[in-house]
């Protein structure tokens, strides 16, 4: 922050039964954890219990006291799902056929609240904001190579915070890993065209993953 953008992300999942949880990414990464988390080329992951605090996600900082400084004086609500850690150690999987992730995906109540939240608040890159249909936007804005994806709109019951909706991982070679879950027996669809003009995509579907989760890599 102070005008250095975010590097890297924490992404903590709420869920009923981290087992399980901590099972299925285990196979959907096709690698191990280290003291519970995984890492990832541009992040982190990790899993709290039922009862605690819902998904969280945090950007990473280089200095974590001056932007939790900043943060707070310009407002962050502590009850958002959103904030900052420290600087997050990167590892590289060179050899994985899922690196890192592509894009989170959140909602938000308006689309001057994800401005305020992503863009003033936390310093990420707004990039493009485009209407796809009735009162429908999709903000988007960058942290390094990350992409955050903000859809206002889509819930009319929408609480006052923002919320994690999903995660869509990255994949170079998207029909090997297709072929990969595929041999470990886990629940995906078909590979389709994504939205995003030259990419392709499929879903996971496990419960035990705590969110929506697609994987998406180049035609």
């Amino acid at each position: 922050m102070n005008g250095a953008p975010p590097t890297g992300v924490d992404v903590d999942l709420m869920s009923p039964d981290v087992a399980a949880t901590h099972a299925v990414y285990t196979s959907l990464l096709g690698r191990g954890s280290t003291n519970g988390a995984f890492g990832f080329g541009n992040g982190s992951l990790r899993f709290h219990g039922d009862g605690a605090a819902g998904h969280r996600v945090s950007f990473g900082v280089d200095n974590l006291a001056d932007a939790q400084r900043l943060t707070k004086r310009r407002g962050l609500d502590p009850d958002e799902p959103v904030g900052v850690t420290d600087r997050i150690d990167l590892p590289l999987w060179p050899d994985a056929d899922i690196p890192r992730l592509d894009h989170l995906v959140f909602t938000a109540p308006t689309r001057d609240h994800a401005l305020a939240l992503f863009g003033a608040t936390l310093d990420l890159d707004f990039r493009l904001d485009r209407h796809i249909g009735g009162d429908t936007r999709q903000l988007f804005f960058r942290a390094a190579d990350l992409v955050v994806e903000v859809v206002v709109g889509a819930d009319p019951a929408h609480g006052p915070t923002c919320r994690l909706w999903g995660l869509a991982w990255s994949a170079p070679d998207i029909a090997v890993t297709h072929d990969r879950l595929i041999s470990v027996g886990m629940a995906i669809s078909e590979i389709r065209i994504g939205q995003k003009p030259g990419t392709r995509l499929f879903t996971v579907r496990d419960r035990a993953l705590a969110t929506r989760t697609v994987v998406i890599g180049p035609t």
